[in-house]
């Protein structure tokens, strides 16, 4: 099946860029259903919190790779068939996923998702750069922009439907058609651009593509463990982590005297660059943070079930995102971006700090708030940090900046990823510790409440050493309850922090004014 602008018409060439936005949006989709339904997914295969953040890390590790090879692959298949390609193994990955017995299959399952889905936005954004005509490109962005806003935005509303009425597995298989249409779309839509005769392909650089491939996954490694072990005390993690680095710097080295590298790392000359990339990770590691701690505030601390936690928070999302219209109409008319991503960074660490007040009594009204807040944070910090960070670029350095930047990408979802787990875990821990003081004989309110649930057992016709463990039982999952309120709302003042922060560095920066 060819197929290119000229031979389908105008029709073929307005529904081009809707067919390159579903495309990312689905990586959009993707990343935000797994980050808000990750608990629900390691308890379908028994996974530990230890053996979650593996799938993260080995996802970002695939990511990572495909990125670099990102270029190989476009030289010798052209764009039109190297995004159904990765769209279609993207399917069959997500079938392997939903088919998982145990973390070791599903944490292979998503390292080949990653490879094929963790490349999309870059390869996306570039295609629309230099394969739509520039009177077109404008309404382009603004699709491809829209579809990534929504994208994220339902992962969570059709995540609580799936897991409502099915089960986990759906989680995975839900993306499976979507991916195949959006890889039929752009073999129907998009030209035959990209690829170029085998004498003029770029080196692939085996060697240093396995360098880097090892010295990633050495760190992956380091940055699994060190949250469940101390980094201090073990030869082996600090061994692995030298070598890492080690490995990256030649990695860098050796790329920065090649002519025609595998990541062109001259972008970094920029200041402009260098700054939007600093900021980006900052809301990669935000957007990420909020994913996985509302869930666990909501259903964990505050008891909503997986369906109203999914419903209310994709749709306050929704609602937040409407704005990305009135964004896309009167952004241009903001002379100093910094204006628009000061005040982002704010609006984060407004909703991260007003989500740490909460009382475990709270009901939806008192998340409304908050939740639109952070459903601000694309429009006020990345969409004007994107139109800042790369426009000293011409195309072919724009194509290497942005491949740079979606690989930055995807290490900071990995690291956020992986640290909120390991906080939220760490933090559960430490306040079941100190809950579990109190369930003592000496504390005569925990006496009297063990009593009246155990004669309540009694009452209902259990035998009285059923009751009185049924009512223990009953407590320990109110002091768990308890700890995880808790937990969360500790991650959230962490969060609140690192976005005060980020917004001082923001407003410190002249190079984004």
């Amino acid at each position: 099946m060819s197929a290119s602008p000229g031979r389908g018409g105008m029709a073929l060439a307005a529904l081009m860029p809707w067919a390159i936005g579903l495309v990312t949006a689905i990586d959009y989709f993707d990343n935000a259903l797994f980050a808000f339904f990750a608990s629900y997914i390691a308890g379908g295969i028994s996974a530990t919190a230890d053996e979650l953040v593996w799938a993260s890390s080995v996802y970002a590790l695939g990511a990572v790779l495909g990125i670099l090879q990102q270029h190989a692959w476009v030289e010798r298949l052209g764009y039109r068939r190297y995004l159904a390609l990765c769209m279609f193994a993207f399917a069959a990955a997500g079938v392997c996923a939903a088919l998982c017995e145990n973390p070791i299959q599903l944490a292979l399952a998503r390292g080949v998702q990653g490879y094929f889905v963790g490349p999309m936005l870059g390869a996306c954004r570039i295609l629309i750069q230099i394969g739509i005509a520039p009177q077109r490109r404008p309404k382009a962005l603004r699709a491809f922009m829209v579809l990534i806003v929504f994208g994220g935005g339902l992962a969570p509303v059709v995540g609580a439907f799936l897991v409502t009425h099915f089960e986990w597995r759906s989680l995975f298989l839900c993306t499976v058609p979507a991916a195949v249409l959006a890889g039929a779309l752009v073999l129907w839509t998009l030209p035959d651009i990209g690829d170029v005769a085998p004498h003029e392909r770029t080196e692939p650089h085996r060697l240093a593509y396995l360098v880097f491939a090892l010295a990633q996954a050495a760190l992956q490694v380091v940055l699994t463990r060190t949250h469940f072990e101390l980094f201090s005390t073990s030869p082996a993690l600090i061994g692995l982590a030298i070598a890492g680095i080690a490995g990256l710097a030649w990695f860098a080295q050796q790329q920065w005297r090649q002519p025609a590298p595998l990541v062109r790392l001259h972008a970094f000359r920029h200041s402009t660059f260098r700054v939007g990339l600093a900021l980006y990770v900052v809301y990669y590691y935000l957007s990420t943070g909020f994913s996985y701690l509302l869930p666990r505030l909501m259903e964990g601390g505050l008891g909503f079930t997986v369906g109203d936690t999914g419903y209310f928070t994709g749709m306050a999302s929704l609602a937040a995102s409407l704005l990305v219209f009135v964004y896309l109409r009167h952004s241009a008319r903001v002379v100093h971006k910094k204006w628009l991503i000061v005040p982002g960074f704010g609006i984060a660490a407004l909703a991260a700090w007003w989500l740490a007040q909460m009382s475990p009594e709270v009901g939806r009204a008192a998340l409304l708030g908050p939740l639109l807040l952070r459903g601000l944070m694309m429009l006020f910090v990345v969409l004007p940090v994107a139109n800042l960070t790369f426009r000293p670029f011409a195309a072919e350095e724009f194509a290497h900046g942005y491949r740079l930047k979606n690989l930055v990408r995807q290490l900071a979802i990995s690291f956020a990823t992986a640290t909120a787990i390991a906080v939220q875990t760490h933090r559960v821990a430490l306040h079941e510790a100190r809950l579990s003081e109190s369930t003592t004989a000496s504390n005569a309110t925990f006496v009297q409440a063990l009593d009246v649930l155990t004669r309540g057992f009694v009452a209902s016709g259990h035998a009285i050493g059923e009751a009185h463990a049924m009512a223990l039982g009953s407590l320990w999952r109110v002091l768990e309850q308890q700890a995880t309120f808790m937990a969360s709302l500790d991650g959230f003042e962490v969060m609140a922090v690192i976005a005060l922060a980020a917004g001082a560095f923001a407003a410190w920066q002249r190079e984004i004014d």
